[in-house]
């Protein structure tokens, strides 16, 4: 049984003028993916619960959520290079992040991976908004991947976050760069925006090396991310020893989309949804995947791999050898100095 929250309220943050990349039709076609790999008897769908403006506030500053209601008010407009809001923005952000609190406390019920489909999206919008210097909230309004997050931790359980959007989560980041009971792994294309996730930024005092980037270099591809899936997560995971998970699912480092230069197969994505359902199987009480990016193709090809993935089908390994590729030394040498972590080849 696959529960996926969804709700067409999510169509109603748009810009009515000029075509923009994080548009409605995004989160039309992620549903209508789920509804053509998941059996029809084995799929539920939830309305997500009335909006919670206090669940908000738990991760973002008064000030922040008020700023984007006042702006939400006066209708359409860009409220940074980036990220427009209307008339709707404020209600469906809430409604965003509500959705995620709530699964976090249904996969713990049903020990199992809850799927929100949600927008807009969340994970570049830190306390106040733009996070760790960047520039804009990168079509983020509230961070909803943080607020799951936030729910787990609130109820004792150590949370791993698993960001794979070829954009840095600097949001999530930021929130709990000082949070030991987060380990946030971030894997995403060196360079671009919003220009953060050095390999050497590791968490603030006492959350040293909770915080793990693993910024790949441009044209990256399968045998880069399939030794991050296959040696590094379960690594982290057997010395972290989460209780809870929390995966920003974008779908944005896919070979098919134009906002990356990486080149990630669908069989990337399969290799991801399988290590989600695993550690959700053996280890983790619950688990809450949250749409982020993903554009184009790259959506519906990346989204149908991830949940073929929950399945656990067998995916061919790819061989790295750390000392071969310099990012992939730097990432081994910042476990086995915080972890003592030795990896493999």
């Amino acid at each position: 049984m696959l529960i996926t929250y969804f709700s067409k309220a999510f169509t109603l943050h748009e810009d009515p003028v000029n075509p923009h990349p994080e548009s409605p039709e995004r989160v039309l076609m992620a549903f209508s993916i789920v509804k053509e790999v998941v059996p029809k008897e084995e799929l539920r769908v939830i309305e997500p619960p009335t909006p919670s403006r206090s669940i908000v506030e738990l991760i973002h500053e008064r000030e922040y959520v008020e700023h984007v209601e006042n702006e939400s008010k006066k209708g359409f407009h860009y409220i940074d290079a980036d990220t427009y809001v209307n008339e709707h923005t404020f209600k469906v952000a809430l409604l965003a992040a509500s959705a995620a609190w709530n699964a976090a406390d249904v996969s713990l019920e049903v020990r199992a991976p809850v799927l929100a489909l949600v927008r807009p999206p969340g994970h570049h919008a830190g306390r106040s908004g733009p996070a760790m210097g960047a520039s804009s909230n990168g079509f983020c309004i509230f961070n909803n991947a943080a607020i799951a997050t936030r729910n787990f931790i609130d109820k004792g359980l150590k949370t791993m976050v698993l960001d794979f959007d070829a954009h840095h989560g600097n949001g999530t980041q930021e929130i709990f760069w000082c949070e030991p009971r987060v380990l946030h792994v971030d894997i995403h294309e060196y360079g671009i925006y919003p220009g953060t996730g050095s390999v050497n930024d590791v968490g603030g005092a006492g959350a040293e090396g909770t915080k793990i980037n693993v910024p790949l270099p441009h044209g990256a591809g399968n045998r880069e991310f399939m030794w991050v899936v296959h040696e590094v997560l379960p690594r982290l995971v057997e010395a972290f020893k989460p209780d809870a998970l929390v995966v920003s699912a974008g779908f944005d480092s896919h070979v098919l989309d134009p906002m990356s230069s990486l080149g990630a197969s669908d069989e990337v994505f399969v290799a991801l949804g399988s290590f989600v359902a695993e550690l959700t199987q053996r280890h983790a009480k619950g688990a809450v995947v949250v749409l982020e990016g993903g554009y184009g193709n790259a959506l519906p090809a990346g989204l149908r791999g991830f949940l073929r993935g929950f399945s656990r089908k067998a995916v061919k390994e790819y061989a790295l050898t750390p000392a071969e590729d310099t990012w992939a030394r730097d990432v081994a040498a910042v476990l086995e100095r915080y972890w003592g972590i030795e990896l493999r080849g």
